[in-house]
């Protein structure tokens, strides 16, 4: 069975707005075994939305729409749609009491132009929304099955997975699925990891898998298709054991994951606590420890120690070692952790200090550079990493590599071990 996906906003089209939802759709169709045949973007516009709606209906079974059921002028999806399958469309008192109701919990007025969104063509099937106030809506034309849901990401997701995906499976008997599953590997490059699970890509058939270059971490990508999710979990489990065998510790996460979770839970298993201090990361370490609910419990402080003095005042750098090394150094880097681990009272210090250009680089300290340091009682460790990138790519490739030197420290692993 082949689906399309027609988003609609001029929006989208200026780049204004950036298009997740096609992607968000695309995976939840495939985990449901549904085939995404063509994905198509078309702006507030009746006669191209018109026509978009109508190429779509004529080579494809199922069509999904997100966007333009607003109660602005320019929210068109609904009339439009209306017209295409021939179709009055009429006021739905439930559909109206819900909007007077969520406006009337804001303490808000409802504005007239908000009864709009209670029009729905005649014998289409309305999708209730909890999250908002556009309705969700679900046709069959012609033996074809329509869809249109809200643009807004929080509203339009539930919606899908909830009320538009099951219907489309039971309407056209879909049993199949593709289930995908990641592995995420930092501290490695794309050609060594070929050279070590390269067999398996030859190899393997179903499941598949795909190699993917992410910021600072590859994502090794398992698909399976089949009709037994039991099935499907044992070779998907099967495939993951024998890639962990080849790669080991270079896998820190699986699926949604993120290295900073990680860190947070192995700092939180064994107790212990965390500063960090950051020049050419900007407190980009620090954000994205904090970003994962009860760092507290580990987390105790991040300073930003960007100029030679600022690395004095707050974090006791000697200024011989500055003089002698500069601040982009191990010397530096080091006395950087051991300062902020004493002045915290932490388990751990760890430092960052490098050029992240596009200016400030020298042959001797290119751009790119970042040193990063770990420092715990009686004892440090750091190495250098020669990063690619722009400014904000480089900023964020030494956070991870922050991250990861921190986590190899605890499980064990030498930080330069791939």
């Amino acid at each position: 069975m082949g689906t399309e996906i027609l988003t609609v906003g001029t929006e989208l089209l200026l780049g204004q707005t950036v298009d997740t939802n096609t992607a968000w759709i695309s995976q939840r169709l495939a985990e449901a075994g549904i085939d995404v045949f063509y994905k198509t973007t078309v702006g507030d516009n009746w006669g191209r939305i018109e026509a978009a709606m109508r190429l779509a209906l004529s080579r494809a079974e199922a069509l999904i729409i997100t966007g333009g059921l607003g109660p602005t002028e320019d929210d068109l999806t609904r009339d439009v749609l209306a017209a295409v399958i021939n179709r009055p469309l009429k006021p739905d008192p439930a559909v109206l009491a819900h909007i007077e109701k969520r406006f009337a919990q804001r303490r808000m007025p409802m504005a007239e132009n908000n009864k709009k969104q209670a029009m729905v063509p005649e014998g289409v099937e309305v999708l209730h929304n909890p999250r908002g106030t556009a309705p969700g809506l679900f046709a069959v034309a012609d033996g074809k099955a329509i869809a249109c849901l809200p643009g807004v990401p929080g509203e339009m997701m539930p919606m899908c997975l909830e009320q538009v995906i099951p219907r489309i499976r039971a309407r056209f008997g879909s049993k199949g699925r593709i289930v995908s599953r990641v592995l995420k590997a930092c501290g490695i490059s794309e050609s060594t990891l070929d050279q070590r699970i390269g067999d398996y890509f030859r190899e393997m058939r179903n499941p598949t898998i795909g190699v993917l270059a992410h910021r600072g971490e590859i994502h090794v990508r398992l698909t399976c298709k089949g009709d037994d999710p039991q099935r499907i979990g044992a070779q998907l489990d099967d495939l993951e054991d024998k890639i962990r065998e080849r790669l080991g510790h270079l896998i820190f996460a699986r699926d949604e994951e993120v290295m900073e979770a990680v860190v947070g839970r192995l700092l939180r298993q064994r107790g212990a606590t965390l500063a960090v201090a950051e020049s050419c990361t900007g407190g980009l370490v620090a954000s994205r420890l904090t970003d994962v609910s009860g760092s507290s419990d580990y987390f105790e402080s991040g300073v930003v120690a960007y100029s030679l003095a600022a690395k004095q005042a707050l974090l006791d750098v000697p200024r011989a070692l500055l003089e002698q090394y500069g601040a982009v150094s191990l010397p530096v880097a080091t006395a950087m952790a051991e300062g902020v681990r004493r002045r915290g009272g932490t388990t751990f210090g760890l430092a960052t200090t490098g050029v992240a250009g596009p200016t400030g680089g020298t042959p001797e300290k290119p751009v790119g550079l970042v040193w990063v340091a770990l420092a715990w009682e009686g004892g440090s460790s750091g190495r250098d990493f020669r990063l690619l990138g722009d400014r904000e790519m480089i900023k964020h490739r030494g956070s991870q590599m922050a991250l990861e030197m921190l986590r190899r420290h605890l499980l064990g692993v030498p930080a330069e071990e791939a």
